[in-house]
């Protein structure tokens, strides 16, 4: 089992883009964060916590940090600035690490930043970088010398390219774009620790209580089935089974016409409820 704690950069409204009024570095990363989160949890073996529940509520950057402890892997997403002002002439991802290269960090920072470079189409090299305080010997950043104190093996700051550049923000405020970055991030992370989709049946019956990986592997299977439905579907995979997947599967019964299944209340899924996800059946 692999643990990853995800940090949004910043909270509220912070670090506004002078290329486009409607950009927050703070909102996008957030949402980034949240898409990132589910995306990991559609692989096996793969745990997933936040460092804040409520993007309106600051916590400090070394506190953010220290929820690393017992996590196998920090992630604080950032979108990066060249002063005040529009700058065109930069943009390019980078890749914090620690400065001391522990466990090979340089590894994966730049197998991050070159997938994200790729996804971005970033007009400069992607690269990894360190900063060390100059008044001892430990990281510069708050939230990576958290993540290093609170014996986190890898712990990285990733900024997507520059909030200051024009394309680049205008790329980011698109959420569709954001989706793209958290699967390529997803993908790269789950690349490096071997982990893989579940893609097989559950063999229990699924409940409140079931894995996350099964619990996303029927929201992704009734993703597929079901029509638009305002304010249920597409379901969101986060490894929980909310009201909206109750819901959900109620209307899937009803659409196959199991009206005996009407009477229960969607909280139980079922063999024959599985093996029709399984098939793809509609009706």
């Amino acid at each position: 089992m692999i643990k990853i704690c995800l940090d949004a950069g910043h909270y509220g409204k912070y670090n506004q883009s002078p290329c486009n009024k409607a950009y927050y570095e703070s909102e996008a990363m957030w949402k980034l964060t949240e898409h990132l989160k589910e995306e990991l949890l559609t692989y096996k073996d793969c745990e997933v916590i936040t460092t804040r529940t409520d993007q309106t509520k600051d916590l400090a950057l070394y506190s953010r940090g220290q929820k690393a402890k017992g996590c196998d892997l920090f992630i604080s997403n950032h979108s990066n600035a060249v002063g005040t002002g529009i700058n065109e002439s930069v943009d390019y991802v980078v890749v914090y690490r620690s400065y001391k290269n522990k466990n090979n960090a340089d590894e994966l920072a730049m197998k991050l930043a070159k997938a994200i470079a790729e996804t971005m189409g970033t007009k400069q090299a992607p690269r990894t970088a360190t900063k060390k305080s100059e008044k001892g010997d430990w990281e510069y950043y708050g939230v990576l010398r958290g993540a290093d104190d609170a014996g986190c093996p890898l712990f990285y700051i990733i900024e997507n390219s520059f909030h200051t550049n024009s394309r680049a923000t205008e790329w980011l405020l698109k959420d569709e774009n954001l989706k793209k970055l958290a699967e390529t991030q997803a993908k790269t992370i789950a690349n490096y620790y071997k982990l893989s989709k579940k893609t097989s049946m559950p063999t229990n019956t699924i409940t409140l209580d079931s894995a996350p990986e099964d619990i996303n592997w029927v929201k992704e299977r009734l993703n597929k089935v079901l029509p638009a439905i305002k304010g249920i579907t597409p379901l969101q995979l986060n490894g929980k089974y909310d009201p909206e997947l109750r819901i959900a599967v109620l209307m899937y019964w009803l659409q196959l016409g199991w009206g005996s299944h009407m009477q229960d209340d969607g909280t139980r899924i079922g063999k024959a409820t599985r093996e029709a996800l399984a098939e793809g059946r509609k009706e």
